[in-house]
């Protein structure tokens, strides 16, 4: 009984610590179901769609942050002798389950605005919505801020990805505070079909808005399932590094390049001269591989040597090119 109780405690102590990346996604936890309740209560009192689409946003929210937080510490695990290039897949299954719940989310609430269209509200306390509509703004932004700061600081995409989902919700959160003044601008003029009308478009608008973010992620995240390539501009910085020592080489055969949520794998095939010692092939490798540390950090960078096939040979004259602006 000790041992379970003592990993619950030092689970929670990790959840809760500044320092680990677990800490940025327990607090959007705890944010999105604040919002959640707080949302979905009011949607449904004050029969507002849009408020209740927004807690139904938040909602979703909830799971992804469960997701995102138990892929975390997935993801968080090193390489093992089971799984060679790491955990980080975990990340990018999470991003594409986060994607599948909000289409399933406006599916239930394009049937919602059916619902609202056929026995619009009446009686709508406008005041009190956009009170929690601002409040809600402001707690977006900071956990969007909070999360991208732990995303720079330990490279992980889903930290980036939670981060980009709060940025877009805050700004949707505006689009919502926008929809309850002009909701209440046309009930004050005996307006109430057209407030109604108004906010179940405002509410199918906001969850295509909300859709931009996952099905961006989601196809980048899908990508990575298939073990897809660096993007272009990350393999010319790579090929960039190596072109720094090419003057060191016999010859650059290949790179090849992956990723793994936040982990890059990266292997480069060189030749070298046969007859070169262990120390010397270390010393060009070690000046390949930091400089790729210091361009990707979370790089997993590695080395293949093969020797040359000694063409350069002739009558006991090296012709090597290493060898020879060595030489000089």
């Amino acid at each position: 009984m000790t041992l379970p109780v003592a990993n619950w405690r030092r689970t929670v102590r990790a959840l809760l610590t500044r320092g680990r990346p677990e800490f940025a996604s327990t607090v959007s936890l705890l944010a999105c179901t604040l919002l959640a309740l707080g949302s979905i209560a009011l949607g449904v009192i004050q029969r507002s769609l849009i408020m209740q689409t927004n807690g139904y946003i938040a909602l979703i929210d909830i799971g992804n942050s469960l997701l995102f937080l138990a892929a975390v510490q997935r993801s968080s695990r090193q390489a093992d002798v089971t799984f060679n290039y790491g955990y980080g897949k975990y990340e990018s299954l999470a991003i594409l389950v986060s994607a599948n719940l909000l289409i399933v989310l406006t599916i239930f609430t394009l049937g919602e605005a059916f619902s609202f269209a056929r026995r619009p509200p009446v009686d709508v306390n406008s005041v009190f919505l956009a009170g929690w509509a601002m409040l809600s703004f402001v707690v977006m932004r900071y956990t969007a801020r909070l999360l991208e700061r732990y995303a720079n600081r330990f490279h992980m995409p889903m930290l980036r990805y939670d981060a980009e989902l709060w940025r877009a919700d805050s700004w949707m959160e505006l689009g919502v505070l926008s929809g309850i003044g002009i909701s209440a601008a046309l009930r004050t003029i005996d307006r109430s079909n057209i407030a109604a009308i108004l906010d179940i478009a405002a509410s199918i608008i906001l969850l295509l808005v909300a859709l931009r973010v996952p099905l961006k992620h989601g196809r980048e995240a899908f990508r990575q399932l298939l073990d897809r390539t660096l993007p272009d501009q990350a393999q010319y910085e790579i090929l960039a590094i190596i072109a720094e020592n090419v003057r060191n080489m016999c010859a650059f055969n290949s790179v090849h390049t992956r990723q793994s949520g936040r982990d890059i794998f990266i292997e480069i095939d060189l030749v070298m001269p046969f007859d070169y010692t262990l120390g010397q092939l270390y010393e060009l490798e070690r000046s390949i591989l930091d400089n790729l540390r210091a361009k990707f950090p979370t790089a997993i960078p590695r080395v293949y040597v093969t020797p040359c096939d000694r063409s350069c040979e002739h009558d006991g004259v090296s012709s090597c090119p290493i060898k020879v602006l060595r030489q000089g």
